[in-house]
């Protein structure tokens, strides 16, 4: 059975080929905005899986991202262990848009199986305090 050993969600992340190792950059667990829409600029989805030797080496995963009840987004993850018992996948996106709060929920499936899932927490927070510098106006005869 194939089984997600780590699924989450940063900012960016980086598949080093020489040494097959993953590093990931600020992961994403609770995002603030002031105001939704929202848009984030970069997104990336890390995801080590391992298999039993009598599964298949070649499989097709399904990615769903999930606000509340609804889907904001759904792709196919073909995903490849060459042979290996092992396998690592980084999914790059950018420009994912939020339109409201909520829990934004990333599932990865096998069929109809969850086998890995990560939720960042999207929270809406007073408008953003603006301070205007204006100049003094400049009282008559003190030029």
């Amino acid at each position: 059975m194939i089984q997600a050993k780590l699924f989450f969600c940063s900012d960016s992340a980086a598949l080093d080929g020489r040494y097959n190792t993953i590093s990931a950059f600020h992961i994403l667990e609770d995002l603030n905005a002031p105001t939704f829409p929202i848009v984030i600029p970069r997104l990336a989805v890390i995801a080590m899986f391992s298999r039993a030797e009598a599964d298949p080496s070649n499989v097709d995963l399904q990615l769903q991202i999930l606000l509340g009840p609804q889907q904001l987004f759904a792709t196919p993850v073909p995903l490849s262990f060459v042979q290996q018992l092992h396998a690592r996948t980084i999914l790059e996106m950018n420009g994912f848009v939020v339109p409201s709060p909520g829990s934004l929920v990333f599932a990865l499936r096998n069929g109809e199986t969850l086998i890995g899932s990560w939720a960042i927490r999207v929270n809406q927070i007073g408008q953003p305090a603006v301070q205007l510098n204006l100049p003094q106006p400049v009282a008559p005869g003190q030029n």
